[in-house]
């Protein structure tokens, strides 16, 4: 029932969205505007509710007019257009990740106001998505840390592994390693490009540091050797923050997107 509930919310998506593309926004056309929609975005607001510690998130690409994101439960791409002060959103698909009945609806939420969505406005990096005059989303591009406002340096160590498979990866600084070798003696080594450094501090500043090593994993099939068991461990000045097992690809909540990019960055690397 929940692949099916994420299946029937990008349907929606997909066919508003195509009607949203040539819509007509009367009550806007008084207010033009020269702003691009570009970056990443973190929503405040979705239909006059408070989500900040949903993190979800839209990111633009202006260049591909490519829009993609995390939407509660997965992570989705698609297509988005723009013409003057209009926008509309179309081909959206979205990951088939098993979530809890909470995340789920807000994932259904966030599509559904997006198929809504055919006016924007952008103002000191706080982007309105709008029905017409109506605000249905607020996000903000220059969201800061609610912990630790500022901070850059990252060292972190994650591992996973189970009999027939190992893998560790380290961040220190601007450096990401990692091997699949369990003596340690092959590790590859490369550098963050700013951009990948830039969204991983974003993820980085909104962690909750001292609740990791309290953190419940959402599935523990690792203890069957069903899957990989993997750690994440972080090192501030003298405190190291661990968590406690979980399974590989499904990490808790409030570590995932964080976790996610860390290991999303990586396979970017090995590919090079």
């Amino acid at each position: 029932m929940k692949h099916l509930a994420i299946l029937i919310s990008v349907i929606i998506l997909k066919s508003c969205g195509s009607s949203q593309d040539i819509a007509s926004v009367d009550n806007t056309t008084d207010m033009i505007t020269n702003e691009i929609i570009k970056g990443t975005y973190t929503l405040e607001e979705l239909d006059n509710t408070n989500v900040i510690d949903e993190q979800l998130t839209l990111k633009f690409d202006s260049k591909t007019n490519r829009v993609s994101g995390f939407s509660g439960c997965n992570h989705f791409s698609g297509t988005y257009i723009t013409d003057v002060n209009t926008v509309s959103f179309s081909e959206l698909i979205a990951t088939m990740m098993m979530c809890e009945d909470e995340a789920n609806k807000t994932e259904r939420k966030m599509f559904q106001t997006l198929a809504k969505i055919n006016a924007f406005e952008l103002s000191n990096g706080v982007l309105s998505l709008k029905n017409d005059e109506t605000v249905l989303i607020k996000a903000n591009e220059n969201m800061k840390s609610k912990f630790r406002q500022g901070e850059t340096n990252i060292n972190l160590t994650y591992r996973a592994s189970t009999r027939g498979f190992f893998e560790t990866i380290w961040i220190e600084g601007n450096v990401l390693k990692y091997t699949n070798d369990r003596d340690l003696k092959e590790i590859s080594r490369h550098q963050l490009s700013n951009e990948q450094l830039s969204e991983l501090i974003i993820l980085y500043n909104d962690l909750d540091l001292k609740s990791i090593p309290s953190l419940e994993p959402p599935s523990k099939t690792f203890q069957y050797d069903a899957a990989a068991m993997a750690t994440l461990e972080i090192i501030e000045g003298e405190n190291r923050y661990k968590t406690n097992g979980f399974d590989h690809g499904n990490s808790p909540k409030p570590i995932a997107l964080f976790v996610d990019k860390v290991l999303s960055i990586k396979e970017t690397m090995a590919k090079q």
